[in-house]
């Protein structure tokens, strides 16, 4: 047993491995979520934040469009390849000591790019930013599978669903104003500094608040597949975020049939590994429990829309509309709203109504992305209608992914729990990547042949059949949680 002091000077015991939860005390449930939370915020902020920013920036430093990418790409380039490796890594070394490295990172490298006086600076930054992120954000999962239980962990999952939903939203919002009220001439910068704050105060209560808890044993690392793991993400991501920009040559297919390649491999690696009592980077027995899968491929749907809807609607407010980045923030902040909203009682249904609640979920979400592909195709942009539309897209998103990793983290035990946190957040940042991919690429090419409200029509088209495959699996997924 480790004896730790919390904020309040109490003490608190805890056990410093293995694998059942820990007794939560009331300071411990006051404190310990709202700085897992905090930290995670901004995380998601940032994954969207320097979108609105892009063309301050290009105008201040004189950035090529190659470059921009890069500025905005190279954060989730990084964030996205090494989630599951900052897990694993949580679970051998400890969850607060990961929390804490990954915050001091973080804070250090946006202190850095909001001080870069030139480009490949803010790009260096941008890209130890994303490592930072990902070395912290899958520990805030673990520690909640690990303590809390029951009711108290569903509400806990909630918030951070809602968390996870809203920063990207509420990161475009907080853009969109910083470089609306461009404080004291500094433009761009301030979407950068205001972490070095949040983080350091992260930092001073972080060793008091959340318990020193890790893995059952210290494992040796699989450098092997660390490396296998690392590489195949790299593969894939790099012709997705770029791919658009270069027209989607060849070299972007080759590469991704290498990276899933190179995932095929990787799998084949660790169970072989596994099966001669080695210590594998992923435990594969989170990713084959019953209904992992298919809550991942249902989780995976849902951001793929999310992330490409993101993308698309900046481009169809600020490009098709003439609207300003200020309002085409707030006009995504009803989408935010209904995704975080939805995510603070949807812990207080019956257990019976849950299974089935990502089902009617997704329906709801299909219904009001037709609804909105319709009206923007046949009478333009109408505030009234489409932002309630949006509100309800958001809230339907926001009920089916809390409810769809709440039942998840139900079927694997606690020791497994960084596994399952990697598998989570790595899917969500990879799916968000690959919906800007696709959907951005037919965004673009219905806009050549016609107008943005053909394109943003033609994309809700696409994100509503999504949908609507994401209720057909997930009627199997309830399905398999009945047997």
């Amino acid at each position: 047993m480790a004896t730790i002091k919390n904020a309040s000077a109490q003490v608190v015991s805890l056990p410093v491995s293995g694998g059942s939860p820990a007794i939560a005390t009331t300071t411990r449930h006051r404190w310990m979520l709202p700085l897992l939370l905090v930290g995670q915020a901004m995380a998601a902020m940032d994954t969207s934040i320097v979108n609105v920013a892009a063309p301050a920036l290009r105008q201040d430093l004189g950035i090529s469009g190659a470059l921009l990418q890069m500025v905005v790409a190279g954060y989730v380039l990084a964030y996205a390849v090494f989630l599951v490796s900052g897990a694993r890594l949580g679970d051998d070394y400890g969850y607060r000591k990961l929390f804490v490295i990954g915050v001091s990172i973080f804070t250090a490298s946006s202190l850095v790019c909001g001080l870069a006086p030139f480009t490949s600076l803010l790009v260096v930054g941008r890209v130890i930013q994303g490592l930072g992120a990902a070395l912290m954000v899958p520990q805030v999962l673990s520690l909640i599978q690990r303590h809390f239980e029951g009711a108290e962990r569903a509400r806990a999952i909630g918030y951070y669903s809602m968390i996870l939903g809203m920063g990207s939203a509420l990161g475009q919002l907080l853009g969109g104003a910083i470089i609306t009220v461009n404080i004291l001439g500094s433009s761009w910068r301030p979407a950068f500094l205001i972490n070095v704050p949040i983080g350091l105060a992260l930092l001073c209560y972080a060793g008091s608040v959340l318990p020193d808890t890790r893995g059952k044993d210290k494992r040796k690392l699989d450098i092997v597949g660390v490396i296998a793991l690392t590489l195949s993400m790299l593969l894939i991501v790099v012709p997705l975020i770029f791919g658009q920009e270069v027209d989607w040559q060849s070299w972007t297919w080759i590469s991704m049939g290498f990276g899933v390649l190179g995932l095929i491999v990787f799998g084949l690696f660790e169970k072989m590994l596994a099966r001669r009592g080695g210590n594998p980077l992923i435990n594969l027995d989170a990713v084959f429990a019953p209904g992992v899968r298919i809550g991942l491929l249902v989780v995976s749907i849902g951001f793929i829309g999310y992330g490409g809807w993101l993308f698309v609607i900046a481009l169809y407010l600020q490009s098709g509309l003439g609207f300003s980045p200020m309002i085409s923030g707030f006009v995504f902040t009803a989408y935010a709203l209904g995704f975080g909203l939805s995510n603070l009682h949807w812990s207080k249904l019956p257990a019976r109504l849950l299974r089935w609640t990502p089902t009617a979920a997704f329906i709801a979400m299909a219904t009001a992305n037709l609804l909105f592909g319709v009206a923007a195709l046949h009478w333009g942009w109408k505030m009234a209608a489409m932002l309630p539309l949006l509100f309800v897209a958001g809230s339907s998103h926001g009920l089916s992914f809390g409810t769809v990793v709440n039942q998840m983290t139900g079927y694997v035990p606690p020791a497994q729990a960084p596994a399952l946190s990697g598998l989570v957040t790595t899917t969500v940042q990879l799916s968000i990547v690959i919906g800007i991919a696709t959907l951005g690429t037919l965004y673009f090419a219905v806009l050549k042949a016609g107008s943005a409200a053909s394109g943003i029509s033609w994309v809700n088209f696409t994100v509503a059949a999504g949908a609507t495959l994401a209720a057909v699996c997930s009627v199997q997924f309830a399905m398999r949680r009945r047997a």
